[in-house]
C-alpha cells in the first residue's frame, strides 16, 4: 500500500517546515510507504528557500504564479501513484503518531467511504467547525446580513449538532480540505477537482460530486490534526471575489439554489 500525499503553498513560510516534518516523522513512524508532492504557487517569501531544502524527500513542483487550488493540486494528482491520496494544507500539523495510518485503516475498513476528514484543531485548542450542509443561496445571503440573530438561524440551518466528545464517525454534506483522505479509486471514479473553481468552493463540489457517485462523505473527530487556519479569502479581496464567483458556478452547475432537497434526493 502507498500513500499520496498533495500539499500545496502559497507565501507558507510560517507553517510549511512544521508541516512537513511533523507528516514525514509521522508517515515513518508508521512505515509507511510514502510519496510527498508539494505544489508552490508562487510564493514570494521564503517558503521556496525552506522547500529546496527538502529535494530528496519530496517532489517539488514550483509555479511561476498563483494558479489556485484546482488546478495545482491536479498537477499533482496525475503523477500521484498511492493507493490513497492525502489532501493536507500547508498550516496543519499532525499532533499525534500514526494519525494517518489511522486514516487508512478507516478507508480500508469501508469501502463505501470516498471521503475522511479529522477533526482540526485550532491553535487555541478549540475545535474548528469545518463540516457543514450544503450551501444554499438564501443561507449565503443571510450570513453577510450584519444581524445578529438573521446570522445565527443561517449558521443553524447549515451546522449539524455533533458532540465533539464522541469518537463516532458522523456522515456530512462536506468537509473543508485542510486534511481529507481520499481512496484512489474513488478519484478514478469522480474526476480530478473541476479547474473552473479557482479557489473555493472546490471542497464542496467534490464532496458533492462524491455523494453522487454514491460513496460517503464523514468526519471522524478521534482523530485530531492541529489548523493554524490562516482564512487566505478574508485577507486577499481578489481570491475573496473568486469564491464569490465560484459558489455562482457551483449553483449552476449542480442546479440547485434555495433548497438543499433536489440535492439530497439525488446522493440517495
Amino acid at each position: 500500500m502507498k500513500l499520496s500525499v498533495i500539499i500545496l503553498t502559497w507565501n507558507s513560510e510560517l507553517y510549511i517546515k512544521s508541516c512537513l516534518d511533523s507528516l514525514m516523522d509521522d508517515l515513518i513512524e508508521s512505515s509507511i510507504d510514502f510519496e510527498i508532492f508539494v505544489v508552490d504557487n508562487g510564493s514570494t517569501d521564503k517558503t521556496r528557500d525552506i522547500l529546496n531544502g527538502y529535494n530528496k524527500n519530496i517532489n517539488v513542483i514550483f509555479l511561476n504564479k498563483n494558479c489556485g487550488t484546482t488546478f495545482s493540486r491536479n498537477i499533482a494528482l496525475k503523477k500521484s501513484v498511492g493507493e490513497y491520496i492525502l489532501f493536507l494544507d500547508s498550516d496543519t500539523k499532525i499532533i499525534h503518531k500514526k494519525t494517518i495510518n489511522e486514516l487508512i485503516l478507516t478507508a480500508q475498513n469501508n469501502r463505501k467511504f470516498g471521503i475522511i476528514a479529522p477533526k482540526l484543531i485550532l491553535k487555541d485548542g478549540t475545535t474548528q467547525i469545518s463540516f457543514k450542509k450544503f450551501p444554499t443561496i438564501l443561507l449565503k445571503i443571510l450570513k453577510t446580513i450584519p444581524i445578529n440573530f438573521i446570522r445565527k438561524i443561517a449558521v443553524k440551518h447549515e451546522s449539524y449538532n455533533f458532540s465533539f466528545e464522541d469518537k463516532n464517525l458522523y456522515k456530512v454534506d462536506y468537509c473543508i480540505s485542510a486534511c481529507w483522505l481520499v481512496p484512489k479509486e474513488v478519484i478514478t471514479q469522480v474526476g480530478l477537482l473541476d479547474e473552473k473553481i479557482f479557489y473555493s468552493p472546490e471542497d464542496v463540489d467534490f464532496c458533492l460530486r462524491i455523494w453522487k457517485a454514491s460513496y460517503e462523505v464523514v468526519w471522524y473527530p478521534s482523530v485530531e490534526i492541529l489548523h493554524y487556519c490562516q482564512r487566505v479569502s478574508y485577507k486577499n479581496p481578489l481570491i475573496a471575489i473568486s469564491h464569490f464567483w465560484g459558489l455562482i458556478y457551483f449553483f449552476k452547475k449542480h442546479k440547485y439554489y434555495f433548497s438543499q432537497s433536489k440535492i439530497y434526493k439525488m446522493m440517495k
